[in-house]
């Protein structure tokens, strides 16, 4: 493969500084004998070119077509007809090859010379290059077909998988611009290279997807896709955010609540022997009440609590931040521990628990809630697919590969949408630090997130309550990529998504973005992207998008190839 074909010559480098090299075209001809450039001379802005070094090639991209000043006053339409012109072209270098392996190299380590051949680069070598891109010497790449070339859409281009999605990846661009259309494209790939991947569902637009190697199931609908996530597995913090509790009084006695709770838990789950020993030890641990119609500890005496005390002293699990107790004897728990030191009820304490216990009360028995955690055990008596048993089965089976969990139908309400997605990363984010992934599925999971900027970001608390913030997916981004979790996040606005987020993606395939703040966003995360290449979005076409990242030398824009089964992401129609 020849880079320099003569057919191909268009001029010589007639400036050269670090941002930009400048190109004389000795004659115009030159530019209308490839591109039909009796429309204009702006017919190559955008095309790729080949400048010849000493050794090396380099690969640039034209961002200014203009003429001389002199003949461009001269210009009319008799003389663009009869006349030739020198038309000079501004040069964006965006990396260099060698001449001999034809392989891209990292860095700029020089600039072409001036008078230097300059070239329209083939799509075959532009190819070739992005191919190369992220593939380690001596190992053999899995490459996936994921696009084309914008103006020739037969050149289909193959990118390495490990370049992709090897240190997380980002999918934006506002409205329209494609962006479900390349992640339905990316999920048909982890299909087809018999991967894994977990995808969140925002809106229920890949419910299409569906097939036997993709599993879908809903979150707030009992069916037979119909799934919920256990109370259990959630984190003090996630009971802090759906419950609110104020700083000063409510938030020590709910936390001295749950682990009362924890401690009942504890006990009932020993298996003690029979006889004696068991009256003994029932008998020296702690008080407590039914009178509710469920367990709680008694601490209306200073016997009752130094018998607890002495009980939390020998089961050092009651101090975790799990749930795993009875919800609905919770907000009598906490009614409990509102009691004074030496005994007796502590009123001004129950007054000021009052709210709190009346938000536990109707969070718990609220349908959504109950429908999403099972805050009262009764999922399980009529629907198997409590979600940790759901994920078990997935990674370990062998004929599905990607598992997509829908929460359109969650409500937002309390922010219940957006707990119940970071309680499913953290879960991911607990699995892939105690090295499931890694050491003993031998496989490394995807996680698609869609619609990410609805999940980011976000802090929960009003202005009474403690703030907290639903930082799993920032964890994930941050600490996961060795443990074999990859993050992927879809989202129409990256200027709502945390910088230390973005600056944690390896890989961005940016579609038509029109927000100026958007665009300066992906150009503080991605140093390669610059200016000049941003330049480009806002008129990218439906489907097309700007491809750069770590393992890629350059930005580059590609027309993603559409996929199989799409989503069901048409606008309904206004009349």
């Amino acid at each position: 493969m020849n880079p320099y074909s003569e057919s191909r010559f268009i001029g010589f480098v007639s400036m050269v500084s670090p941002l930009q090299t400048r190109v004389h075209f000795p004659s115009s001809v030159l530019l209308k004998k490839f591109f039909n450039a009796d429309k204009g001379y702006h017919a190559i802005t955008g095309k790729y070119v080949i400048i010849e070094g000493t050794g090396v090639g380099f690969l640039g991209k034209i961002t200014e077509i203009s003429l001389p000043e002199k003949e461009r006053l001269e210009l009319t339409e008799a003389k663009f007809e009869k006349e030739i012109f020198h038309p000079t072209g501004k040069v964006e270098i965006l990396l260099c090859f060698d001449n001999y392996k034809l392989k891209a190299k990292k860095g700029l380590d020089q600039l072409p010379p001036v008078s230097a051949k300059v070239y329209l680069c083939s799509n075959e070598f532009l190819g070739s290059l992005l191919t190369e891109f992220g593939v380690k010497d001596g190992v053999k790449p899995i490459t996936i077909p994921l696009a084309s070339l914008p103006d020739n859409e037969n050149h289909k281009i193959d990118v390495s998988s490990q370049a992709l999605f090897g240190r997380h990846c980002a999918v934006v661009g506002t409205t329209g611009g494609g962006k479900s259309w390349t992640v339905a494209k990316l999920i048909e790939q982890v299909v087809a290279q018999n991967g894994k991947a977990i995808l969140i569902d925002a809106t229920g637009e890949y419910e299409t997807l569906k097939s036997t190697k993709v599993r879908y199931h809903k979150f707030n609908e009992i069916s037979n896709d119909g799934i919920y996530f256990n109370y259990k597995k959630l984190r003090e913090t996630d009971l802090f955010a759906l419950f609110r509790p104020s700083q000063q009084s409510q938030l020590p006695k709910l936390q001295e609540a749950m682990k009362s709770l924890r401690l009942v838990e504890i006990v009932n789950s020993k298996t003690l022997p029979l006889g004696p020993t068991d009256d003994l030890i029932k008998n020296e641990t702690f008080n407590i009440s039914s009178e509710h119609g469920y367990t709680t500890v008694k601490k209306r005496s200073t016997t009752e609590n130094l018998k607890y005390i002495a009980a939390c002293k020998n089961n050092t699990d009651v101090y975790s931040n799990h749930c795993s107790f009875e919800m609905p004897a919770l907000s009598a728990q906490v009614l409990s521990e509102c009691v004074l030191d030496g005994g007796g009820i502590d009123n001004p304490a129950r007054n000021n628990c009052q709210s709190l216990i009346s938000r536990i009360l109707l969070t718990t028995n609220d349908k959504s809630f109950l429908n999403v955690f099972d805050f009262k055990n009764e999922l399980h008596l009529s629907c198997d697919n409590e979600f940790e048993k759901v994920f078990d089965k997935f990674i370990v089976s062998k004929d599905e590969n990607v598992l997509i969990l829908s929460v359109s139908n969650v409500s937002t309400e309390n922010k219940l949408r957006e707990i119940l997605v970071n309680s499913i990363g953290r879960f991911l984010l607990e699995k892939a630090l105690g090295e499931q992934f890694k050491a003993v599925t031998k496989k490394s999971l995807l996680l698609f997130l869609d619609e990410a900027h609805l999940f980011l970001n976000k802090k929960i608390k009003d202005e009474y309550s403690i703030e907290v913030e639903l930082d799993a997916f920032d964890r994930i981004a941050k600490e996961c990529r060795k443990f074999g979790l990859f993050l992927v996040i879809s989202t129409q606005m990256p200027r709502d998504i945390p910088r230390g987020v973005l600056s944690q993606m390896g890989t961005f395939v940016v579609h038509r973005l029109i927000n100026q703040q958007d665009r300066e966003a992906i150009e503080f995360a991605c140093s390669d992207a610059n200016k000049s290449a941003l330049s480009f979005l806002p008129i990218l076409s439906s489907g097309e998008a700007m491809l750069t990242g770590v393992d890629f030398p350059m930005p580059m824009i590609l027309k993603i190839t559409e996929p199989n089964v799409k989503p069901d992401s048409n606008t309904p129609s206004v009349f």
